[in-house]
């Protein structure tokens, strides 16, 4: 059995393959035992929440079933792509893709045209002015050129709606009255007020952005102060990726099993909830 099944999940996550070459161990036991919240990650969420009301149209909606989700992800997505293409800036927009036979999502922090290229950022947010060390900053790097890798492929046809259909079974998916009722309040179209025709749209917005640039960005803010502690800026490069994904997919896969840091970057466990309950790969063992 491969690992989307065992975790019960229907796709990997840009941020899973990016929390595996941080600790994969650590990124399986999230999902067995439970995604613990600390103080920085709610600090993190209320920022990025706060950056994203800055340029987005606040959108209220309350979904009752999957369905339901389902189209008001899309839609969200949508307004923003829209809004990308008005004003050349925009933040958190869902990505869809599928690589070697496994559905990928991921949600970009900001698009923004400039120069006639549509360029990704992403943001993270730190408790102090601290750079980030390498190992940290190459799970972010992983994380938006996958961003890049499933934006191109949706742009270039790659990725293409019926190939989302299939996975996502846009077509046969209802919204139910009372959220209906919750799109007539909006006055959202009718004819855009179904899960495919909204996933539609979704794929010619993208379709039609400006050519994405080779350049991805990732910048670092104190959580505190709202200030720039700094801009990282890098090449995309079509190796790396693929490297990346020959390696991560051989969990999912069902190859091998979740792996521990390697032993000169153990110093990792000392920020893990798991260390020394349900993962002692590094725990100190007492002499008899």
């Amino acid at each position: 059995m491969d690992n989307l099944r065992k975790l019960k999940k229907q796709s990997i996550r840009a941020t899973d393959v990016a929390s595996q070459y941080w600790c994969e161990r650590q990124m399986e036991y999230q999902y067995v035992y439970g995604e613990r919240i600390t103080k920085e990650i709610k600090k993190g969420k209320e920022i990025h929440k706060e950056m994203e009301e800055e340029t987005n149209v606040p959108i209220v909606l309350m979904p009752k079933n999957y369905d339901d989700y389902m189209y008001k992800v899309l839609y969200t997505s949508v307004v923003a792509l829209e809004t990308l293409v008005k004003n050349g800036k925009s933040r958190e927009i869902m990505l869809y893709g599928a690589m070697n036979g496994f559905p990928f999502v991921g949600k970009m922090d900001q698009l923004e045209i400039k120069d006639g290229e549509t360029m990704i950022w992403e943001d993270k947010t730190r408790s102090n002015d601290n750079l980030p060390k390498d190992p940290q900053l190459l799970t972010h790097k992983i994380q938006v050129m996958l961003y890049k890798r499933m934006l191109n492929e949706i742009k270039n046809g790659t990725y293409a709606i019926d190939t989302f259909r299939k996975i996502y079974r846009t077509p046969s998916l209802r919204i139910t009255p009372e959220f209906a009722r919750q799109l007539d309040a909006l006055s959202i179209d009718k004819a855009l007020q179904n899960v495919d025709a909204v996933a539609v749209r979704y794929f010619e917005l993208i379709k039609g952005l400006p050519q994405i640039s080779e350049t991805i960005h990732i910048r670092y803010i104190n959580q505190f102060t709202g200030n720039e502690i700094k801009l990282y800026k890098f090449k995309y490069d079509v190796q790396e990726i693929d490297n990346t994904l020959d390696f991560v997919l051989k969990y999912w896969r069902g190859e091998r099993e979740a792996l521990p840091v390697p032993e000169e970057e153990k110093w990792k466990c000392n920020y893990c909830v798991f260390f020394g309950k349900q993962c002692k790969a590094w725990w100190p063992q007492k002499e008899l």
